[in-house]
């Protein structure tokens, strides 16, 4: 089994990914190492402090969203309140948008729900149509393709009017939330916005290990339903 690699840069938060790390790995059996920024590693998944030593004292440091993009594991940015990175909560989010990218958050949402004994939930967010007729055309669809991924899996589904950046600061119960590398090689706009404002650590799931998930069907995009005149 690959290691659980944490990166130690010296930041205050590097002590915090260190028990992060420390504790995840124990849970599943493997290996912790402890690496420079710059190193090569092979882990199964990498964790690092959302401050660095560059970054300011307000937001997220300035090295980290490239670093998680650039990982070539799935990757945990250690940030939120004290409960949530103790792992108090006992829940799991997992943020799907319909994508492409949904297959590999559900399936890791699931292993870490598992291993860590929590509860998931699947959450979409989506903002309130402009025009009101425009609600028989919800986005219901993404949480229906999210059940059949799960498989029977047992999970709460919940659908958000807001923003997902308002969404994902909202998830004060959550010990972790699981998000996709988005639609660019460098993080989606959500990605980026759980790196800067969840209130609990991010994993987010690297595009090279969903191109080479095995066990999680491959399921098309559904097509948005077509509102037909009488």
């Amino acid at each position: 089994m690959e290691p659980v690699v944490v990166i130690a840069d010296g930041s205050p938060w590097t002590e915090e990914a260190e028990q992060w790390a420390a504790a995840h790995a124990k849970l599943v059996g493997a290996e912790l190492e402890k690496h420079r920024p710059g190193d090569d590693f092979h882990g199964q998944l990498v964790v690092l402090g959302y401050q660095n030593r560059t970054g300011s004292s307000l937001g997220i440091g300035r090295h980290v969203v490239p670093f998680v993009c650039a990982a070539g594991c799935d990757a945990v940015v250690v940030r939120g309140t004290t409960a949530a990175r103790r792992g108090l909560h006992g829940r799991v989010t997992a943020l799907v948008s319909g994508g492409p990218d949904d297959a590999g958050v559900l399936a890791r949402a699931v292993v870490f729900a598992m291993s860590h004994s929590a509860l998931l939930r699947v959450l979409h967010a989506a903002p309130m149509p402009v025009v009101r007729e425009d609600l028989d055309e919800d986005h219901g669809w993404v949480l229906e393709r999210s059940t059949e991924l799960l498989a029977g899996y047992p999970h709460t589904a919940v659908l958000v009017r807001r923003q997902p950046h308002e969404a994902i600061s909202r998830c004060a119960d959550s010990d972790l939330i699981v998000v996709g590398p988005g639609e660019t090689r460098t993080c989606g706009a959500v990605t980026r916005a759980a790196l800067h404002h969840a209130p609990c650590p991010v994993l987010v799931v690297h595009r090279s290990v969903q191109e080479e998930h095995r066990g999680v069907p491959s399921i098309p995009t559904p097509r948005r339903p077509v509102r037909t005149t009488v």
